[in-house]
């Protein structure tokens, strides 16, 4: 009777998959790994009130509600950082932030930034660190200390999603990014957008204030894109926004229309049984069209074209591949079984057939 019913709740729950989700996300403080999210340089301090402060350095911010500035001094010979943390204009009532121990790293914070937002006031976490440049300019970077979770039905099991503030501005929009953790295999999605999944089709939004995700199914005329390889991801634009394709096994279910083809993540096995995967993009006027009519299409975008450039530095050259799709995309990164493939290697040959090998040189990644 128990299996009966657990089997009744688990069918009811993936109809609900099928229909439209709202999905609650909690915020947290987040110590995860560290990476350079917002870079603001010195400016001046503008209309704040400040306290009695020694050779001050400023920075700001734009943020939900208005710019925040940062007040930067050196006391007893340690950074300590000032925040405008409830958005007044006004430091003479904040208390300092000292480098503290934070995962890994030492960070100013975690600092409570106070914002209105929809007719209410939040407050949204950011962390702080300060490099000095080898010129001796000092820079103050913004980190993420903070996240929402929630939890998404798909094809009856739950899956994790997590949104970050990838811009520290207290909102959540354009540049932040939906993680989708679906057993180990994560998708890093804008937090507004259109998907489709092997035929299933859904639009999603975040609610700017990253309290809850909205997921619609979507009904659209489809065709079949043919590959080669195991699977495909297609990010493409068209009127009604931008779309992210999913396929596999040499067969993708994408809508019929006209799109612009921003970006390509192809994977294919080779004799070997290695996995090869290929991640290409586009921008600006070299975006390729990409036409997928009712009667289906076809995924053109080998051989890739192989460019050797190089600069001249005084008596030094500098050397570089650049690596295109044959419809014009730029490659932006190669792995077999996820790591990065063998470094290739420059030959330099004479033009005096006397001497045919002069010297040989390794290219690195980055």
């Amino acid at each position: 009777m128990l299996w009966a019913m657990l089997m009744l709740l688990l069918a009811s729950y993936t109809a609900w998959a099928q229909e439209r989700q709202v999905v609650p996300l909690h915020y947290e403080l987040w110590q995860g790994e560290m990476n350079f999210i917002v870079s603001l340089k010195q400016t001046a301090s503008g209309n704040v009130k400040l306290p009695k402060l020694t050779e001050p350095l400023f920075f700001v911010n734009p943020f939900a509600d208005d710019k925040r500035l940062f007040a930067l001094v050196k006391e007893n010979g340690r950074f300590v950082l000032y925040a405008d943390t409830n958005g007044n204009n006004d430091l003479t009532d904040e208390q300092p932030f000292w480098l503290r121990q934070w995962g890994r790293t030492l960070i100013f914070g975690p600092i409570p930034m106070r914002y209105y937002i929809n007719g209410r006031t939040v407050i949204r976490h950011i962390g702080a660190y300060v490099p000095t440049l080898r010129n001796g300019e000092v820079h103050l970077i913004l980190l993420i200390v903070s996240r929402w979770r929630g939890m998404i039905m798909w094809d009856g099991k739950l899956s994790s999603v997590v949104v970050m503030d990838m811009n520290c501005d207290g909102i959540i929009g354009e540049g932040d990014t939906l993680i989708w953790d679906e057993g180990g295999d994560e998708r890093h999605l804008p937090t507004k957008g259109q998907v489709g999944i092997n035929g299933r089709f859904f639009r999603y939004q975040v609610a700017p204030t990253g309290e809850e995700l909205v997921v619609e199914p979507i009904q659209v005329r489809t065709a079949k894109v043919k590959f080669q390889g195991e699977q495909l991801i297609l990010n493409v634009e068209d009127k009604s926004g931008r779309w992210r394709i999913e396929g596999q096994k040499g067969e993708l279910v994408a809508p019929v229309g006209e799109f612009l083809l921003v970006g390509i993540e192809i994977s294919r096995m080779d004799e070997q049984g290695r996995v090869w995967r290929l991640m290409a993009n586009a921008f600006g006027p070299a975006v390729p069209k990409f036409a997928i009519p009712e009667t289906g299409a076809t995924l053109k975008f080998e051989p890739l074209q192989v460019s050797l450039i190089y600069y001249r530095k005084g008596e030094e050259f500098e050397f570089y591949l650049d690596i295109k799709t044959a419809n014009g995309m730029s490659l932006r990164g190669l792995t077999v079984d996820y790591r990065m493939p063998p470094e290739p290697k420059l030959r330099l040959m004479a033009l005096d057939e006397k001497i045919i090998f002069v010297t040989e040189r390794q290219f690195h990644y980055g």
